[in-house]
């Protein structure tokens, strides 16, 4: 039997370290030649292997009409993730989440509570962790958060509990449409278990599949001016399935104690106090979606809003982006391709993310709120989204805003 382990990122890492643990024989290939130079030349694959592969192992990453992945499959060459390897040798509880935003926080939230109160977990999935590292332990839960990607190639995967957080256009590019991008997550519900059907929690997703969230007006949290509300939800009916009552009333404590806060997610990470003036790192907003949610948080406070996008979108062509009426600028890239929906604030265009900085210094007063939400991928300028937004801290640090 013979692998190919299709992508060499952090996913085709680990799963060579489990081949190579399980005496497997696999050829490794990338895109990327300069990914394979650590990599044994015997182990590199080549066109004339082709006809030796038994199984790929793809990296999530891989668009389905991959070059060589289409001449495996014509071939009949079984494809497979680091997903379906952890499921055929993992057997404990295993809890599944994705949606279009907000995935990495709930699974990072809802680790961290559940540790916290005795309950021993650990993630996994697209947050940088291949659950193949994780086939030899022992956890109560395993928390995986799933890329529409993953979902997408996945055949097997045994759930206690499904979560779909919500569903709004995104990663068109890959999926050709929205109609694709929303069957793969909600694919994730035809992993459920046998007698868990009912373990299953889906939030707002535009009539593709029923939500199931309550109404609970009365759940607070300490930073609630900064979290989106069915996140809390969410978080919620996910404790509640996993402890009844009890844990579900230690997390609306939980709650109003502790902040709930990400890297690049909603970060407030500077406040000029004299005049008023904070700032939010919320680079990790690659989509509209995200970008009108998150201008929402703001609607009750009293201070004007300054927008700033980047990227490269991946709406569809219909999709708008709807910006709170607190929003007074937006500032936009030449270069970004954007819908707006009605709105009041005044646009101003930029020829590149490097001239920010000379437009924030006319425009900052008082009594401001400066939001970094991109609403598009960030590399046609950065490696990732990480890189991204410390560039936008560090800018915003580096002027020495003086107090009015």
């Amino acid at each position: 039997m013979k692998y190919l382990i299709l992508g060499y990122g952090v996913t085709g890492k680990s799963v060579e370290n489990y081949l190579t643990n399980q005496n497997a024989d696999y050829l490794i290939f990338d895109d990327l030649k300069e990914n394979l130079n650590k990599v044994h030349h015997s182990k590199v694959f080549s066109e004339k292997n082709i006809d030796l592969i038994d199984i790929v192992i793809i990296s999530p990453g891989i668009k389905p009409d991959h070059h060589l992945l289409e001449q495996l499959m014509s071939k009949n060459v079984s494809v497979k993730t680091d997903i379906d390897i952890f499921s055929e040798h993992y057997k404990g509880n295993v809890i599944g989440v994705t949606g279009t935003n907000g995935k990495t926080t709930f699974v990072n939230e809802l680790n961290k509570f559940l540790n916290i109160n005795n309950v021993h977990s650990a993630s996994a999935g697209n947050i940088g962790i291949s659950p193949v590292d994780l086939i030899d332990t022992s956890y109560e839960y395993i928390i995986l958060e799933l890329s529409s990607y993953q979902l997408h190639y996945t055949s097997n995967l045994n759930l206690d509990m499904a979560v779909i957080l919500n569903i709004f256009p995104d990663h068109i590019d890959w999926h050709e449409s929205f109609n694709n991008y929303a069957s793969s997550k909600i694919k994730i519900l035809s992993f459920l278990s046998e007698g868990k059907s009912e373990r299953k929690i889906i939030g707002s997703n535009m009539g593709i599949v029923k939500t199931n969230l309550p109404n609970n007006i009365d759940i607070k949290s300490k930073n609630n001016l900064k979290v989106h509300r069915e996140l809390l939800l969410s978080l919620g009916e996910a404790t509640r399935k996993i402890g009844g009552v009890e844990l579900y009333n230690r997390y609306l404590e939980y709650i109003k104690k502790y902040e709930i806060k990400n890297p690049h997610r909603m970060e407030q990470f500077f406040k000029l106090k004299s005049r008023n003036i904070t700032f939010f790192n919320d680079s990790k907003a690659t989509n509209y979606h995200a970008v009108s949610e998150a201008s929402k948080l703001f609607t009750s406070g009293k201070e004007d809003g300054i927008l700033i996008l980047h990227g490269i979108t991946k709406e569809t062509n219909e999709n708008k982006l709807n910006i709170d009426p607190v929003f007074k600028y937006v500032i936009i890239p030449e270069d970004m391709n954007t819908n707006l929906g009605d709105h009041n604030a005044e646009i101003i265009h930029i020829k590149h993310i490097s001239n920010l900085k000379d437009i924030l210094v006319e425009i900052l007063s008082k009594n401001q709120v400066v939001l970094f939400s991109c609403g598009g991928s960030s590399f046609n300028d950065f490696e990732n989204y990480q890189v991204r937004g410390d560039y936008f801290k560090n800018l915003i640090l580096s002027m020495q805003i003086q107090d009015a």
